[in-house]
């Protein structure tokens, strides 16, 4: 039985995960430089010790409200050749999952490769997200 450790973040009443993996660190909100003529995805980017990182307004881009103002936000930095950051509402914990409790739901999102699948953690139902293929896929 493999299991796999994720980093379970919220999104106005919606819960997600992203593997450990791809996570470098987690951050209070820091308001990003504006950069003009840049993709609708991305609100900007943050000076994060040297390192110039663009960061994803996420429930933007997942249509999904949030419940908190950005002050009161983190900031998700995924680890990839290229970091960026994605805005969450807040991290709530970190899971183990075996890796047969991973339903895949393609038949449901086709064509959304970065949705990796759905868990059950006792009564929450919580959609499992690639998003280093979520980047690639909205910045082409």
């Amino acid at each position: 039985m493999l299991i796999e450790k994720f980093v379970v973040f919220s999104i106005g009443q919606e819960e997600y995960a992203v593997p450990i993996s791809q996570v470098k660190e987690v951050i209070y909100y820091t308001i990003p430089t504006r950069i003009p003529s840049s993709m609708d995805s991305v609100i900007g980017v943050i000076n994060l010790r040297g390192k110039i990182l663009p960061i994803l307004n996420l429930s933007k881009e997942i249509g999904i409200k949030s419940n908190k103002e950005f002050k009161e936000q983190k900031i998700i930095i995924i680890e990839n050749n290229n970091p960026f950051g994605v805005i969450v509402d807040d991290v709530e914990e970190v899971i183990k999952l075996p890796k047969e409790n991973i339903n895949r739901i393609d038949s449901i999102y086709e064509g959304e490769e970065y949705i990796i699948g759905i868990t059950r953690v006792k009564d929450r139902l919580i959609i499992i997200m690639d998003l280093n293929l979520f980047w690639e896929e909205i910045s082409g």
